[in-house]
């Protein structure tokens, strides 16, 4: 069977293939498991791990008022997986729906020539490819084991070098584990110093007993370490970077025609909205309407720990210093405003970085709902906003977004 384009891998590049199908062009999805439609994102990433924060938040949030008083209170974990497979199920159900005119081919899909991927015995030809076939946790147990509890367990051990242990330890801190976190803090390195500070001493505060990864015990413990691409399905001799990612160009082509390589498997940037921009450029450039390309450094990033996060978008201090650029630092303490006390984000701040022209050059946030707040600062970025005309930008009072710029008169 011939398509104009087939889709290796079943994740958030399913973005493109609505926009392909809308212009006219047969498209095919193909994934090696029906229930795991949506990928990691949606089954053991972005969407079930805050949905697990979210709630875990409520019992923090408890805790902190003065004003709440309560004998006993806890989170059913059983209840709280069965909520989590009812909606990623909800949402996988929905993504076939909006791709309705796409087809569905599950079974283990391999790109076994140019322009053909062989699923399971069928071989099926794509004018293009889209390789979009994610990365995966190199050890086990790990993350996705840990979102198959039912039972909160009463000690837990978490290692690994990758920053996101840290919203898995948060997560089972603010549930009543004792949790033991076996990692090398000089893997969050790329933060402002003062806020590294302030991220450990709050992770203290929630008893999570830091060690270093170099002392874990080889068993009882799960693993999040970096994921590592999922290639082995691919049988061209594609060129890949030292850790296997497949390379690309700035049109996300690798280095076969006509193949393009989207979200984590290329190592670029591995966030699901950077997959989803990756893939819809992708879509625009096939169907030959203007492509738009987005600099890496204006991507926003979210360390979801809880109760405060870390945000991140443009050039941080350390990667303004890497570079040799001239800059302004304008930083913010949210101890000195009220919302610091209403939301109990006093050991907030943020920072913010300025050219010598008073253009923004980037920001990064520690604050209660850090990914919710660095859209106003991404925005602005995007936008190219000077210091001048944020410091006579009016949001609403009181909220934590409006003190980033009150600094800035």
């Amino acid at each position: 069977m011939e398509y104009d384009v087939v889709i290796l891998g079943g994740g958030l590049a399913y973005t493109g293939a609505e926009l392909l199908r809308n212009k006219g062009l047969k498209v095919a999805i193909v994934e090696k498991d029906p229930s795991h439609l949506g990928g990691v994102c949606l089954h053991e990433g972005c969407i079930p791990t805050k949905l697990y924060l979210f709630e875990a938040k409520k019992l923090y949030d408890l805790k902190a008022s003065p004003l709440i008083s309560l004998d006993r209170y806890s989170l059913n974990l059983k209840e709280l997986k069965e909520k989590k497979k009812k909606l990623t199920k909800s949402l996988r159900d929905q993504i076939e729906k909006l791709l309705k005119g796409v087809d569905f081919l599950y079974g283990y899909g391999e790109l076994i020539e140019p322009h053909i991927v062989q699923v399971e015995n069928k071989k099926i030809k794509g004018r293009y490819i889209i390789i979009n076939t994610g990365k995966s946790y190199p050890k086990s147990p790990n993350g996705n084991h840990l979102l198959e509890l039912e039972e909160i367990p009463q000690r837990l051990r978490i290692g690994g070098d990758d920053p996101l242990a840290l919203e898995f330890a948060c997560i089972f801190a603010l549930l009543g584990s004792s949790v033991e976190l076996y990692f090398d803090d000089t893997s969050l390195n790329f933060l402002h110093p003062s806020i590294k500070g302030r991220l450990l001493k709050m992770l203290k505060d929630l008893h999570i007993d830091i060690k270093p990864l170099s002392e874990a015990p080889k068993e009882d413990v799960y693993w999040i370490n970096k994921r590592v691409p999922n290639v082995e399905s691919i049988r061209l001799d594609l060129a890949k970077d030292s850790l296997n990612h497949i390379i690309v160009d700035k049109n996300y082509e690798t280095s076969l025609k006509g193949h393009y390589a989207v979200g984590d498997v290329n190592g670029i940037v591995e966030l699901a909205h950077a997959s989803r921009l990756q893939s819809l450029y992708v879509a625009k450039s096939i169907t030959k309407e203007e492509g738009f390309f987005t600099p890496t450094y204006k991507i926003p990033y979210v360390l979801y720990t809880q109760p405060l996060s870390y945000a991140k978008v443009g050039y941080t201090k350390k990667e303004l210093e890497e570079k040799g650029i001239e800059y302004t630092e304008k930083s913010v303490s949210l101890r000195a405003f009220a919302v610091g006390g209403m939301y109990h984000t006093e050991e907030g701040m943020a920072f913010l970085y300025f050219d010598k022209k008073g253009f923004l050059l980037g920001s990064e946030l520690f604050t209660r709902d850090a990914g919710e707040i660095i859209s106003t600062i991404t925005v602005s970025l995007f936008s190219e906003l000077n210091m001048d005309f944020l410091s006579k930008t009016c949001l609403p009072h009181p909220t934590i977004s409006e003190t980033l710029l009150l600094r800035l008169l």
